[in-house]
């Protein structure tokens, strides 16, 4: 238990304010959104407090069981590594997630709750707000160029000379890729000092474009490699997503009360959701994770041989390690976007919506194998998009020590000084 408080330290919001003055405007700007719809119940006459830059009276003042909900929300990496693992050498207890539309139920309620947060109002912003007017387009380009690419990449590189099974796990990376930002962007944008509100709007962005582009996008990188059904994954991504966040925006509109009050669970809700997806495909294919068979279907690379498992989860491993670097060069060096912006996009182009993924897959009649890559994904992107949080959060307390001494004079060290 102590080591799971020490790793809840390290990963949850401080509960004091150690950024520049200009970050909290340039949250607030975005009319609909904020850090308050992660959290809505912390917005307190008039001022939004986010968990991240709450102060202490803040949290006072914040409901004691929005204060438990944002703690164990902070532990979504473990939730979903706990949920792995226990499908891997317990499987009886997660199968059942895998039992008619489960997963497809499970995943439309995470999009529901999304929906949820969202009003009519969020998505004029993108045209009218001049500061979003570059910086939407390019995160959404980057989401479905460079991540689609990169599964591209490594997917023919490593998982295609496994020849059928290396095409369903293909087939199952792409799908990864091409899939949209997921709701654990938010919470990580939050983590990392990055902005909460464009991260919202990228996420809900990505997610309505994908019920076009991740089918076409699919259907052109593996078509000539495995045969997908374009229009089976247009039909099955409106069912999981537009139609999810569609009725939520509209219930949002209707009874806004009674959403901002269901708000303050739907992080968390998402968090137990998605680990039980992951958790019950790994638990469907347990035999292949854990089995002689996922070591003798390995792979020699450089000398080394690798088993199934490890193929895959490198494959997953790499393809968001390449998403989260480019989709902070790209918007930092060619488009010349501030550290905050760059940092959202690049935590929304690695960390992919993997349920849907593993959804599609199902939906389409593939391969349970094809299912796999999206499940590591999730434990995968999850932690990376975590301990790529917390690394900023260190550089941002190193900039703010060297500030503090700059303008202290810093410490007395003549005394030091032999004459």
């Amino acid at each position: 238990m102590g080591s799971c408080h020490q790793i809840a330290h390290a990963f949850a919001p401080p509960t004091s304010i150690h950024r520049r003055s200009h970050v909290m405007p340039k949250m607030m700007v975005h009319r609909g959104i904020s850090t308050s719809n992660i959290y809505p119940m912390q917005r307190r006459q008039g001022h939004v407090s986010s968990t991240l830059y709450s102060t202490s009276t803040a949290d006072d003042e914040t409901p004691k069981i929005d204060q438990v909900l944002s703690k164990l929300t902070s532990l979504f990496p473990l939730f979903v590594l706990g949920s792995a693992i226990l499908g891997s050498y317990a499987p009886q207890t997660l199968n059942w997630v895998n039992s008619g539309n489960c997963i497809s139920m499970m995943l439309a309620g995470v999009m529901l709750g999304t929906g949820m947060t969202l009003e009519r109002s969020d998505f004029a912003t993108i045209l009218t707000s001049k500061s979003q007017r570059t910086s939407i387009p390019v995160g959404v380009l980057c989401q479905f160029i460079l991540m689609p690419m990169s599964a591209a990449l490594i997917g023919r590189t490593l998982l295609l000379p496994l020849n059928e099974v290396g095409n369903h796990l293909f087939l199952g990376l792409v799908l990864v890729g091409c899939s949209p930002g997921g709701t654990a962007s938010n919470l990580v944008s939050l983590i990392a000092g990055a902005d909460v509100a464009l991260s919202v709007l990228l996420t809900a962005c990505s997610t309505i474009l994908a019920s076009f582009v991740t089918p076409l996008l699919t259907k052109f990188i593996v078509g000539s490699a495995i045969a997908v059904s374009g229009t089976a994954l247009c039909v099955a991504t409106a069912k999981v997503v537009l139609a999810p966040v569609t009725l939520g925006v509209l219930l949002n509109e209707k009874v806004p009360k009674l959403c901002r009050w269901v708000s303050r669970f739907t992080p968390f809700a998402s968090v137990i959701l998605v680990s039980l997806i992951c958790g019950g495909v790994v638990a469907h294919n347990a035999a292949m994770v854990t089995g002689s068979a996922s070591r003798a279907a390995g792979l020699v690379i450089g000398g080394f041989a690798l088993s199934l498992p490890s193929l895959i989860l490198l494959s997953v491993i790499l393809t968001h390690t390449l998403g989260f670097t480019a989709g902070y060069l790209v918007p930092k060096k060619l488009f010349g976007f501030t550290d905050k912006t760059s940092r959202t996009i690049s935590i929304e182009t690695g960390m992919q919506n993997s349920a849907l993924a593993v959804v599609l897959a199902k939906s389409i009649g593939a391969d349970p194998l094809s299912y796999l890559p999206g499940a590591l994904s999730a434990t995968a992107h999850s932690c990376l998009g975590s301990g790529l949080a917390a690394f900023w959060r260190w550089l941002d307390s190193r900039k703010d020590t060297d500030c503090k001494t700059e303008e202290g004079g810093g410490e007395d060290y003549r005394h030091l000084i032999k004459v």
